[in-house]
């Protein structure tokens, strides 16, 4: 079975240093308590040798123009360049930068990335904002998918959690049908919203990089059949910490196989609706004077 992973980080962390000198950190959070641990993680040889352990053929690298987890567009270029068969790189911009159309564009068509991921807290936008809906049209307009971090984001007084509500992202799924849309982290701890605009719009997605027991107690087979088998991808935020545990991408495959779905179901999850979400589709919709022609109506 084929597996793809589509949530990874590759920080640039002397870049990310350089650019904000002042930046506050906070140790006593969480995500920061296993650092040293975390670090050792950003190498590609690592990624790769964890891809290799779980059975994972391809990884989608996030780019991401924000504090904390900074990688440049170039350097998730450069990376894929390196290792074509195994990475596949999305970009990033901060949706406030007057260029910032032009440096999708150029990520897209120059450096070849396949999509774009934001981070609305890191990024302090607030998704349905209509001053940036111009840039989703670009986006549209360029053929790729988008991804939206939303749910628990774990960067303490950095960020503010109500840009990270999944019901931002269903105004931008209602007014741009055709972008391709994948939400993160199931939600977590929004998840009943999450699964809503998921459920609700046909071109949203969810992935599934969350707590190993999240996983377990929100992937039931009624709810995942509610939601949609079609909607699943898998991800596991490598290289962030999950509690006090070094991350493992082998945890997250071993958890999915576990869980009670049928096999036709872990398939889609792992790779078969990835590869709907990269594949461009219109679907028009039928126009009601149309339904005299198509159904007979009493």
């Amino acid at each position: 079975m084929r597996i793809i992973n589509a949530h990874v980080h590759m920080v640039e962390l002397e870049k990310m240093l350089a650019l904000d000198p002042e930046l506050e950190i906070n140790l006593d959070l969480p995500v920061f308590s296993n650092l040293a641990q975390t670090m050792s993680l950003l190498d590609p040889e690592s990624l790769i040798a964890q891809m290799d352990e779980a059975g994972i053929e391809k990884t989608v690298l996030f780019a991401c123009e924000a504090p904390v987890i900074y990688s440049s567009n170039e350097y998730v270029a450069g990376l894929c360049k390196a290792y074509p068969q195994r990475f596949i790189g999305f970009a990033s911009v901060n949706p406030k930068r007057k260029d910032a159309a032009v440096v999708i564009e150029k990520a897209i068509l120059q450096l070849g990335l396949k999509g774009v991921k934001f981070h609305p807290p890191l990024q302090n936008f607030y998704p349905n904002d209509k001053n940036i809906f111009s840039l989703y049209k670009k986006i549209e307009e360029l053929n790729v998918p988008v991804v939206f971090h939303i749910g628990t984001t774990p960067f303490g007084s950095m960020v503010k959690l109500d840009q990270a509500n999944p019901i931002l992202i269903d105004e931008v799924a209602c007014n741009f049908p055709n972008l391709r849309i994948m939400l993160t982290h199931l939600g977590t701890l929004w998840q009943n919203e999450a699964f809503m605009v998921t459920e609700k719009n046909a071109n949203v997605y969810i992935d599934t990089s969350a707590y190993l027991y999240e996983i377990r107690q929100l992937m039931t087979e009624d709810l995942v059949t509610r939601v949609g088998l079609n909607k699943f991808i898998f991800g596991t935020d490598y290289p962030m910490p999950f509690g006090d545990s070094t991350h493992r991408m082998k945890d997250f495959v071993d958890c999915i196989n576990n869980l009670d779905l049928p096999p036709e179901a872990k398939e889609m999850i792992f790779s078969k609706n990835f590869e709907s979400f990269m594949k461009p589709k219109v679907k028009p919709a039928l126009k009601a004077k149309d339904l005299l022609g198509k159904f007979k109506i009493a």
